[in-house]
């Protein structure tokens, strides 16, 4: 089965899983979150400023700020394809870009991919082996390897599967569900 088949499956599963359970999971995964051992020392760290159905992140970008972190998110670059890291700084200096996903602006000052210590990777399914399938860009794919930063995928545990990875995708380094930490490594 071909991946774009896989997106849709998975994105209609995704969709069907009721909101109260979502919310439980996603509040289980942010207090997993908080516990990561990696983020003591952590500085920056770059998450994606979750919508719809995706993982909320909302309340861990709240978070590592209230700890003192510089938080980044990813801006998608169309040519060449590329993520930029931006500095968030708040949601009112945040305006809709690419498929309505929230992006600071320009003039947002950014982090070269190696300044991070931890980067959040969204994925509609990821396997036990931390390989994923997410929305079809690449993005995340071309941006792991510039980084030593520790990436981490968030997923619900019900959307861990086997995928067979194609020779360019790229593991993260460990896997954050509602049951807590899975390390790949």
């Amino acid at each position: 089965m071909s991946k774009d088949v896989l997106r849709r499956e998975f994105k209609k599963q995704r969709g069907q899983v009721p909101k109260d359970q979502r919310a439980s999971w996603d509040r289980a995964i942010t207090e997993h979150f908080h516990k990561l051992p990696q983020l003591v020392e952590a500085r920056n760290v770059m998450i994606y400023l979750s919508f719809g159905w995706e993982i909320a992140t909302w309340p861990i970008v709240e978070w590592l700020q209230a700890e003192g972190k510089e938080v980044y998110v990813p801006v998608v670059q169309s040519k060449p394809k590329a993520l930029i890291p931006r500095l968030y700084t708040r949601r009112e200096d945040l305006s809709p870009q690419v498929y309505g996903i929230l992006e600071p602006g320009p003039e947002a000052p950014t982090a070269r991919p190696e300044e991070l210590d931890v980067i959040v990777v969204p994925g509609l399914v990821f396997s036990p082996e931390g390989y994923r399938i997410g929305y079809g860009g690449g993005y995340y794919d071309r941006f792991l390897p510039t980084t030593q930063g520790l990436s981490v995928g968030l997923v619900y545990s019900s959307f861990i599967r086997d995928i067979t990875p194609e020779p360019w995708d790229q593991a993260v380094d460990l896997l954050l569900t509602e049951e807590g930490v899975l390390s790949r490594k």
